[in-house]
């Protein structure tokens, strides 16, 4: 807990989304959000939650603990290298990019944007460079995170009220774009996503989730039938991803081979973070775990690891069922005289459970 008071007032978001920064805004009042000189320890109380947390939900989890065996699928390669882009293709992408603040910039973004008619060519040097070698540079996974409150609702004065949230160099940023077109056009060519998953898809929203199953619950209704589900969110999921398992995942459930999972590999190791509060900055820690939220690739990379997940939804007949990133819908529907059906429900249940334990949910 901290050991200081915090204002109450807080910058909401953009575009109107719940979470709020540990930002005043222009109309708030002109103390300091945190007071000095508790604010830079501050950031080191933040970094020993953050790692902690995630820490407490991977030793949970029994080292003995099964999980549950899938068959392995025999997914042909989709994608075994990145192609290099070119110095327009890149331009246009740069220029369609929203800027954004980080204590890591070398160059503020909106001068990185302005000035990139001279620099162009060696961003473009740099950005072919990682995607033919399989390698991205250091100073590309290093991020500094930035504590975001949940909900207004909660008490700003514990930490376990914030979400970490990680703010990248922007030519890392540019890098993980040029990689992402590439990722997510294979996987629509190759139809690899879950059909029911909604979260950070085109075309795809909280709407579509919830519009998919309320009309399946009302067309149940409709038809006198009774109805149950569960509704599942898991813990700091995004966090306690495991980088071997999700390499896997990306070999196996995708069909990534040759430097294009190299790149995935090197992405994925020697990363690094540290917590800016203010114009404080914690020391910085290493990133065994997790994919980073407010990074390009993170999101994308969170779903495919969620793909065994969908064998073992579908293979419950007469259980239905729809994602939005970890938040699990699960349905089941019968007739009034069948309340034996509920078993298979526990039974799928069990089944999930034993699953995300083998992928270090909690």
């Amino acid at each position: 807990m901290l050991g200081f008071p915090i204002s109450p007032t807080w910058c909401p978001r953009a575009k109107g989304t719940p979470r709020c920064c540990l930002t005043p805004s222009a109309a708030s009042s002109p103390l300091p959000l945190l007071q000095p000189p508790s604010t830079l320890l501050d950031c080191e109380n933040f970094l020993s939650f953050f790692v902690d947390k995630v820490n407490k939900v991977r030793s949970s989890i029994s080292p003995s603990a099964l999980s549950l065996p899938l068959p392995t699928p025999t997914r042909p390669i989709i994608l075994d290298s990145f192609a290099p882009v070119s110095l327009p293709e890149l331009t246009k992408l740069v220029n369609s990019m929203k800027t954004s603040a980080c204590p890591l910039h070398i160059l503020p973004s909106s001068l990185f944007k302005t000035a990139f008619q001279s620099i162009g060519p060696s961003v473009l040097s740099i950005i072919n460079a990682s995607l033919v070698s399989g390698q991205v540079p250091a100073y590309f996974k290093n991020a500094v995170i930035h504590p975001l409150l949940k909900k207004p609702s909660l008490d700003p004065s514990l930490h376990s009220s914030f979400r970490p949230i990680s703010k990248l160099p922007f030519i890392s940023k540019i890098l993980e774009k040029v990689v992402a077109k590439q990722l997510t056009a294979a996987l629509d060519e190759h139809n690899i996503y879950d059909s029911f998953q909604s979260g950070f898809r085109r075309a795809h929203s909280t709407e579509t989730a919830l519009l998919r199953v309320s009309n399946d619950l009302l067309t149940h209704s409709d038809a006198g039938d009774c109805s149950v589900l569960v509704l599942l969110d898991l813990t700091a999921a995004f966090d306690t991803v495991d980088h071997h398992l999700l390499l896997e995942r990306l070999r196996d459930w995708v069909g990534l081979s040759g430097s294009a999972l190299e790149w995935f590999s090197s992405y994925l190791s020697e990363r690094s973070f540290s917590v800016a509060v203010s114009k404080f900055r914690s020391s910085t820690t290493s990133l065994t775990h997790g994919v980073p939220q407010g990074s390009v690739l993170g999101p994308l990379l969170f779903l495919l690891y969620l793909l065994p997940l969908q064998h073992i939804l579908s293979s419950f007949k007469g259980i239905s069922y729809h994602l939005y990133a970890d938040d699990i819908q699960l349905y089941i529907s019968f007739k009034p005289h069948e309340m034996s059906k509920l078993q298979l429900l526990h039974t799928c249940l069990d089944s999930i459970k034993t699953w995300m334990v083998g992928a270090f949910f909690s």
